[in-house]
């Protein structure tokens, strides 16, 4: 197939899910163009071809980038994010900009994937909606609560947060005083764990423009052994999820011990009931004095030590990413994110791996890996081990 006959056949996909509500701008002419002159190439670039999309909070040159604000209704970047630059570098083509909320004041509703009456969470809505249906492959998300793990749980997708300072954030937006929130990372959403990698060795590595990114290397999952590696269990306390949860948690547990893990039998305390109250602390500390908000973060930083130090010595701990399936259309509330928030908190990467599907609404459920910071390989690794493709790709592929 040619990179052109690829990029129409994923544009052909888009339009038959254009009831989801996922997309909210594409240009199919310069997507065209763009394929005409890679298959005119000798040789093939890495990713030649690959037809990726991208949220609406991430600049793509000459396509709209207005997030969920109002104020920026047809702001027009002139130049791609870095993370989306080395995808085009590498290749890969631009087919649309996706939906950052599941509830948009401009472009409607999205819906999920499987039940137009349920919400695909958020806020990486359209990314989730889109591959969950099969619509797109791979594209880029962000994260800085949850925002691209929980709307992947609910969809029954693939969704990695790296570890802060790994990505560049260049060219996202919105930005808190001129400057990025802390916690804000852009990562992959796929429709299969390897997808996850393919991305993720394009888009790492400082650019010399976002102080945050650092020369830290992305190791090859590959060279991670499951024997002997340390395995802790997230305490759910009083946020017990649903029983098709906690099942889908524990065959994971079981999946890891049989490939020779070592499960500590003592759940790791999580914290989760502080990470919400910080996490809700920064959501509103517009609202703060001076003072205040350097007590704030103070408490950020108090609870990400406090939280390293509690998990040193475990190399891997899964635990649940969402309390139960995707809810009917309603407004997300912080109790949604309440275990995505640690990793969002210490800046640890984290992924979200489909786990088959509740019996008694046949929709998707996940899993949570994570891992110390700068330990992606680890986490991606363990992706590959719990779920080589997404619950919407075994599907589509029946």
């Amino acid at each position: 197939m040619s990179v052109i006959e690829g990029v129409q056949a994923a544009q052909a996909r888009l339009d038959a899910a254009v009831a989801l509500g996922a997309v909210v701008c594409r240009d199919d002419q310069a997507a065209l163009a763009q394929a005409a002159a890679l298959d005119a190439e000798v040789p093939r670039r890495q990713l030649a071809g690959l037809a990726i999309t991208i949220k609406d909070w991430i600049d793509v040159a000459g396509l709209a980038c207005e997030g969920e604000a109002l104020e920026r209704t047809g702001r027009m970047p002139e130049r791609d994010a870095t993370a989306v630059a080395r995808l085009r570098a590498a290749g890969a083509i631009v087919i649309a900009k996706t939906q950052p909320g599941a509830e948009h004041p401009i472009h409607g509703r999205c819906h999920h994937p499987l039940d137009a009456e349920r919400t695909p969470g958020g806020s990486s809505s359209g990314e989730a909606a889109l591959i969950g249906a099969g619509a797109s492959l791979v594209g880029l998300g962000s994260d800085s609560g949850g925002s691209i793990r929980l709307p992947a749980a609910w969809c029954g997708v693939f969704g990695f947060k790296p570890s802060f300072g790994l990505v560049p954030n260049t060219g996202h937006f919105p930005r808190v005083g001129g400057r990025h929130d802390g916690r804000t990372v852009i990562g992959p959403l796929a429709a299969s764990a390897a997808d996850l990698l393919t991305i993720m060795s394009v888009i790492c590595g400082p650019d010399g423009v976002d102080p945050d990114c650092v020369p830290v290397p992305l190791r090859a999952p590959s060279s991670v052994d499951p024997r002997g590696l340390r395995v802790a269990v997230v305490e759910e306390a009083a946020w017990a999820p649903a029983g098709s949860t906690r099942a889908a948690v524990q065959a994971a547990v079981s999946r890891l011990a049989d490939l020779g893990c070592v499960i500590v039998d003592e759940p790791l305390p999580a914290h989760l009931d502080e990470a919400l109250d910080i996490t809700l602390r920064y959501w509103g500390r517009s609202a703060l004095s001076g003072a205040a908000a350097d007590r704030q973060l103070g408490d950020w930083d108090r609870f990400s030590g406090r939280f390293t130090r509690a998990a040193a010595g475990f190399d891997i701990i899964v635990g649940p990413v969402v309390a139960d399936v995707a809810p009917v259309h309603r407004p997300l509330e912080g109790d949604d994110y309440v275990f995505t928030l640690p990793w969002s908190l210490t800046g640890w990467p984290a992924v979200s791996v489909p786990a088959g599907t509740d019996p008694a609404t046949e929709l998707p459920l996940a899993v949570q890996v994570a891992a110390p910071r700068w330990h992606d390989h680890v986490v991606l690794a363990a992706a590959s081990w719990l779920g080589a493709w997404s619950v919407a790709s075994k599907a589509n592929a029946r």
